[in-house]
């Protein structure tokens, strides 16, 4: 079989991320090479979520035909299960449905080869193109159904893969060197809910899981990439406390703190209910880092409701804001809704928002001041200085008379903010 020559492209969330590096290992193991100057395929794996990302997806295979003009071009993701009609147009040699990787490369072998045979690869490879933590995905698909939200239609039913198989591919990850597992999914807190088979011998839960990933040995941390706030169980709040594998950090999408605006975005809770949950972490796990998305100019969000959103931020006292303005996905109910908010008050208060999160962040960090930090390092800042991540998920730099190679676990006295 003729080496075939291959670069991925890849908009949208860490699940797609993952996604596009599943899809990458399953080619390399199959004799595939990783070439991004040089290429025969070049695969773009699109995001749905807003009318931008759309937009971006086909700039993407605008670029990768510049890029490599003789290269076929593939077509993947979000945005052909959502938009497969508009998409075909932007000009593919190839374009699939769905996020299945296993089909996608068989699709991918029949296109490019006529035969599918992928029992060809012989070489064992890992699902990640970030050299100093491996993001997992242990599930995908959304029952929520936010007004805002086009996902649980881009991504279907929930699909969580079996706690054996995620053990399976973490041992692989460790072994190839990887000390930190970054644990991704679109409804995360969901893991294993749809698997009814009791005869496993794990349970198919999130809390389960992590108890199993804990004893991996050589593993240094396991950290949740976001977790909605009602899958904060306590069994899970008395984990964290207990194991210091776990990234003291969450990502708890709060998106307003407005009860009117949360009711409208379809949000399974109440500002309250928010805040009572935070003060139970921060009682098991006063030091941890509680980082959260907010979407700012959300349809009929007054200015009453944007202070009222401003105060609630301030009293949970988060460490860092993840900040969006509204944009209007013309398929979900938010985009039919009245009293749509004005393009210019969007940015003037995204702009008010991501001030407060730079003055949180700044307040949060300077609590470990002079206090030792473990660090995953991740390369080189300037000159002497490695730079590396914290288990609170912020940055430092520091100088060290030891070698580290990327990836490796530091014990930082000395250190500052990057």
């Amino acid at each position: 079989m003729q080496q075939t020559s291959f670069k991925i492209y890849t908009l949208g969330c860490k699940v797609n991320q993952y996604d596009s590096s599943s899809l990458a290992a399953k080619l390399l193991a199959a004799d595939f090479v990783m070439d991004k100057n040089n290429t025969n395929l070049a695969v773009i794996n699109t995001c749905a979520v807003t009318r931008t990302a759309l937009r971006k997806g086909r700039q993407m295979v605008n670029r990768a035909r510049k890029e490599n003009p003789r290269a076929k071009i593939a077509i993947v993701g979000c945005a052909v299960k959502i938009y497969k009609e508009e998409v075909e147009r932007w000009g593919g040699d190839l374009v699939v449905e769905g996020n299945n990787t296993e089909q996608l490369i068989e699709k991918i072998f029949n296109f490019q080869f006529s035969i599918f045979n992928f029992k060809s690869g012989r070489k064992t490879t890992v699902a990640s193109t970030d050299k100093s933590r491996y993001f997992l995905k242990v599930q995908d698909g959304c029952r929520q159904f936010c007004s805002y939200c086009i996902i649980p239609y881009a991504r279907g039913e929930l699909k969580s893969r079996l706690a054996s198989d995620v053990i399976v591919e973490v041992e692989r990850a460790v072994a190839n060197g990887y000390k930190e597992i970054v644990l991704c999914g679109i409804h995360l807190g969901l893991y294993g809910q749809e698997i009814k088979n009791k005869k496993f011998k794990i349970k198919n839960n999130l809390t389960a899981l992590l108890k199993e990933l804990i004893k991996i040995k050589n593993l240094s941390r396991i950290r949740l990439s976001s977790i909605e706030v009602n899958e904060v169980t306590d069994e899970l709040i008395d984990l964290l406390k207990k194991e210091r594998k776990l990234c003291r950090q969450l990502h708890i999408p709060l998106q307003s703190g407005c009860d009117k605006i949360l009711k409208l975005m379809n949000r399974p809770y109440t500002a309250k209910t928010f805040e009572e949950k935070v003060k139970k972490i921060r009682k098991a796990l006063p030091d941890i880092a509680i980082t959260t998305d907010v979407i700012v100019g959300f349809p009929g969000e007054t200015k009453i409701d944007f202070r009222a959103t401003t105060s609630f931020i301030k009293k949970i006292n988060v460490s860092k804001l993840h900040v969006f303005p509204f944009s209007a996905h013309e398929r979900t109910l938010a985009a039919k809704m009245v009293d749509q908010v004005d393009e210019t008050v969007k940015k003037i208060r995204a702009k008010k928002i991501n001030d407060l999160s730079c003055s949180l962040e700044k307040a949060y960090t300077e609590r470990f001041i002079n206090k030792p930090l473990e660090v995953i390092i991740d390369g080189r800042s300037r000159g002497r200085s490695l730079r590396g991540r914290t288990e609170y998920n912020f940055d430092i730099k520091f100088i060290s008379g030891k070698k580290y190679c990327q990836g490796e676990v530091a014990q930082v006295k000395n250190w500052e903010l990057l």
